[in-house]
């Protein structure tokens, strides 16, 4: 774990999120910031990069294997004779993600779902 990575993604998806609040909530409908705004952009950033890195952390990537498999086998005549059996084809396929960076951006669009969770909890503090 690289601490100033992990820094980096988080300004980065900041970044996103206030970019996506700037042209959602302030241009379209002129709201400005509130609690309620701030945590449903952040949210929305968060959990968009927070899914895709979850997906190759845990290797659930490899469930598409099979797809890309028959697919390229329908095809095409050069893939069906270099891969016989789909087991050639899983040795030659390998680790192709690197789960360190994605490690980072896992933990980077957690901090800010968390942060947007927060931000969601004093909204709904301020309407008491």
């Amino acid at each position: 774990m690289n601490f100033t990575r992990i820094a980096i993604f988080t300004f980065v998806l900041l970044l996103l999120a206030l970019a996506f609040h700037y042209s959602l909530y302030t241009r379209e409908y002129g709201q400005g910031f509130s609690y309620n705004s701030v945590s449903d952009s952040l949210f929305v950033v968060g959990i968009i990069f927070f899914f895709p890195a979850l997906v190759v952390q845990m290797g659930s990537y490899k469930v598409f294997y099979g797809f890309q498999y028959a697919i390229r086998g329908l095809f095409s005549n050069d893939f069906r004779g270099r891969y016989r059996k789909f087991s050639d084809y899983i040795v030659d396929k390998g680790e192709s993600f690197k789960t360190t960076i994605y490690t980072d951006a896992l933990l980077s669009a957690t901090i800010i779902l968390i942060s947007a969770i927060i931000f969601g909890m004093l909204w709904d503090r301020s309407l008491w």
